[in-house]
């Protein structure tokens, strides 16, 4: 069984008919400790497989080119739409995160056709695809005939939430099934860098084929790259996970009988969770904070050109792709997961004090400090997700990855919003542009120890150690 995981189930919580199935499956009956040993429930799928899997994010990468630095920017320059609705309509997948632990816990308790996560990412990124689609002719209608234009890219901006959130939960769900102990680190580094490269690659290819700029030209663009997400995750789930047999399906029989609402209890009851949660919430928001206000520093504080400054998120994902390829795929299993989430906070704290002083030196400073952001945020990345992967258990990966998800989606909206926010009200009070921005950089580099404090007093062994089925028992008991 050295590809295999072990699962136990109490014969007495079990129906004759489960029973039944039970010995007519793999399920062996252990007399001595009165439980059945399921040999099958959790077969670690090879690293190659895990690879496969992380062509779902090229999917990803494309979407998320295609809304975030391509519609949104048409949106305002060239159909005049006000930015406050473009950035609602761009923020808005993560308002819906809060379906992220209801999906998860519905794939986790449920088969279709055998399988638990395939066809929610297939319809998820189906989903998203259409909302895509229905986007880009969503704006071909504004020009005449505003308010239906606009009605139907906010339909397509919820439809592609909907999408992004099922997609995104079942793909580290997948990952928590699948990449077993040994691959757990690599299978979040590899799916990372997949994405960030995605992007920068997408980016460069929309950048030429938008060269001489057309609406039949980006119709036809979002076209071609919503074909190319599809195929993407048809390649990645294409053969990935296997069908359950029906030693699986005692165990999804028992979970039946749990409720949602029991699950997050059980999911709650735990105060690493709590922990945990807070850590990545204030994390998020510490390095998504200068994601609005980065380009507009330089411009304004250093009179960049828009070219120049579009070269900023270049340098920012280089610097992510060095720190997850060296810090991820290198260090993580040797220096340790919290070790790297430190080194990540600093790094990135490290980076934002030298973007405060680049002003009193020079433009090259403010350039050195974006890439080492880039490289901290590497780490972080890296060292977050292992813990996250943790802090998770394969019997109910789809409500952790969901919660966890919500976590991020619910941070990355209050990032979003605050970052400008507390850069407006800074410029308001001081009426320079200077201390504004560097107000709402020093704040980030803030949160950053923070959230250094509280990684501390996260003991992931004691999380691991109160395993779901002796909480739940106390849950339900309470319930009762």
């Amino acid at each position: 069984m050295s590809q295999l995981e072990s699962r136990t189930l109490a014969p007495e919580n079990l129906t004759a008919t489960v029973k039944a199935s039970a010995h007519e499956s793999n399920a062996k009956y252990d007399k001595a400790t009165g439980e059945f040993e399921i040999a099958e429930l959790s077969r670690v799928i090879p690293l190659p497989r895990v690879l496969q899997i992380c062509l779902l994010q090229f999917s990803t990468a494309i979407v998320f080119v295609l809304l975030n630095s391509t519609l949104n920017r048409v949106m305002i320059v060239e159909y005049q739409i006000d930015a406050w609705i473009v950035g609602v309509l761009i923020g808005l997948h993560n308002l819906m995160a809060g379906i992220r632990p209801v999906i998860g816990y519905y794939s986790d308790t449920h088969l279709f056709f055998g399988y638990r996560r395939t066809p929610h990412i297939i319809v998820g990124n189906l989903i998203m695809v259409l909302g895509v689609l229905l986007s880009v002719h969503g704006l071909m209608l504004v020009k005449g005939n505003y308010a239906m234009g606009i009605t139907l890219i906010v339909i397509a901006f919820t439809l592609y939430g909907l999408g992004i959130n099922i997609t995104g939960t079942m793909f580290y769900a997948l990952l928590a099934d699948s990449a077993g102990e040994k691959h757990k680190a690599k299978a979040v580094t590899v799916g990372w860098f997949v994405l960030i490269f995605g992007v920068i690659l997408v980016s460069g290819m929309v950048s030429n084929y938008l060269k001489d700029f057309s609406d039949e030209r980006l119709v036809s663009l979002f076209w071609i790259g919503g074909s190319f997400a599809i195929l993407f995750t048809w390649l990645a789930m294409l053969g990935t996970e296997k069908r359950f047999a029906k030693a699986h399906e005692i165990v999804l029989s028992k979970k039946d009988d749990v409720s949602f609402k029991v699950a997050i209890k059980t999911l709650l009851a735990n105060k690493t969770v709590y922990e945990f949660f807070l850590f990545m919430f204030i994390t998020v928001v510490a390095i998504q904070g200068q994601d609005v206000i980065l380009e507009p520093f330089g411009a304004e504080i250093f009179g960049m050109s828009v070219s120049e400054t579009a070269k900023l998120t270049q340098l920012w994902g280089m610097g992510t792709m060095l720190g997850i390829l060296t810090l991820g795929l290198f260090f993580v299993n040797r220096i340790g997961k919290k070790r790297t989430t430190y080194l990540g906070c600093v790094l990135s704290a490290i980076g934002f004090l030298l973007v405060c002083v680049s002003p009193a030196v020079d433009v090259g400073l403010f350039k050195t400090a974006v890439v080492l952001l880039g490289l901290g945020n590497g780490a972080l990345t890296v060292g977050t997700l292992t813990i996250m992967m943790d802090m998770t258990t394969k019997e109910n990966a789809g409500v952790f990855m969901g919660t966890w998800g919500a976590a991020q989606a619910l941070a990355n909206f209050v990032a979003n919003t605050t970052g400008g926010a507390i850069r407006d009200v800074s410029l308001w009070l001081s009426s320079s542009h200077y201390i504004g921005y560097a107000t709402a950089f020093t704040i980030e580099m803030i949160l950053l120890f923070v959230a250094v404090a509280i990684l501390r007093v996260i003991d992931i062994t004691e999380f691991q150690k109160r395993r779901p089925a002796e909480v739940l028992t106390q849950v339900v008991g309470r319930e009762d």
